[in-house]
């Protein structure tokens, strides 16, 4: 099978153009996620109540998702026009405060994009088992939405990720690598920037008078965020005719998301999936342009499976479909 490439459909010039790098739309994306993180505090700090209490918390765990795609962005070094840029954007205001720095999270990506599918995917675990039984997902959902998959993946965090250890980060995927090099002032850094980051949190809620907001922050880490980061990686490269393959449409999915979905699942145009996975380089604000471009182009044509078009439902459907 020969492999599938971006200059198939399309022009250098317009690969180019696609892969420019603006740095007003990148912060502008970055204010929009920390606006809907704030609003989400402020609805409950106004209207404290259980009903208030579920939307924020549904709201916080779609951004809480936002941000580690921003993360994810700024790791291509592609989001900003600098590699300054992205990496200080990336790191303290998307990935510290989800526990995960960029110097981490940037060559654990990188392996799972020059090896997705195989056994050196660190998200391959994820995926694998993809579709499964409906009572197998809906016990995967239970442990979810109670709180479990939550512990146990805030736990990796603080164990793994956070000191460069190797092992499982769960919802990240397995990390095979001690990270040895800067030892322990590695871990000293990433736990320091942590504190800092959540005192300082914390000290804002302090002083406006709603210390108890900070814990809305971890209650949606841990009761809404797994669900909903779960459907975003079924939604990837799960369910799909192969695990590897040299044509991306065998291996990706595309999500066609409607405004709530977006708000939810596919926070910061993740949902254009496939497109990313052909040209990495693309800032996630190019690929809807890219994604129209290629559609038009016969990309997906005899490609259905890589293109879904019935949005996250359909996504959760085909999750629970094995017989």
């Amino acid at each position: 099978m020969n492999t599938v490439k971006a200059s198939d459909y399309l022009y250098a010039q317009e690969i180019s153009e696609l892969r420019k790098a603006s740095d007003f739309r990148a912060v502008g994306m970055f204010v929009f996620n920390w606006l809907i993180i704030l609003a989400a505090f402020l609805l409950v700090s106004w209207y404290p109540n259980p009903l208030t209490v579920i939307v924020a918390m549904l709201l916080l765990g779609g951004r809480l998702l936002g941000l580690g795609i921003l993360l994810h962005e700024c790791s291509h070094r592609s989001f900003f026009s600098t590699n300054t840029l992205n990496d200080f954007f990336g790191n303290w205001f998307a990935g510290i405060p989800i526990l995960v720095p960029i110097d981490f999270y940037r060559p654990y990506h990188f392996t799972h994009h020059t090896k997705t599918g195989t056994s050196e995917d660190p998200d391959v675990g994820n995926i694998r088992q993809y579709p499964v039984q409906k009572k197998s997902f809906l016990r995967k959902v239970f442990r979810d939405f109670t709180g479990l998959s939550g512990v146990k993946s805030l736990m990796a965090l603080l164990l793994y990720v956070l000191p460069g250890r190797a092992g499982n980060a769960v919802s990240l995927g397995v990390n095979g690598r001690l990270q040895t090099e800067g030892g322990c002032f590695r871990a000293f850094k990433n736990y320091g920037q942590v504190l800092i980051w959540h005192s300082g949190l914390f000290a804002v809620f302090y002083v406006s008078g709603h210390p108890l907001l900070y814990l809305l922050w971890w209650g949606a880490y841990l009761f809404t965020h797994p669900f909903i980061i779960r459907v975003r990686q079924i939604a990837e490269h799960g369910a799909m005719p192969a695990l590897s393959s040299e044509d991306v449409r065998d291996t990706t999915r595309t999500t066609l998301a409607k405004p709530w979905e977006r708000l939810l699942f596919a926070p910061n145009f993740v949902n254009y999936h496939c497109e990313h996975h052909l040209l990495p380089t693309v800032p996630s604000y190019s690929l809807p342009r890219m994604h129209a471009m290629m559609k038009s182009r016969g990309f997906y044509e005899n490609h259905g499976e890589a293109l879904e078009t019935g949005g996250y439902p359909a996504v959760i459907r085909l999750a629970a479909s094995a017989r």
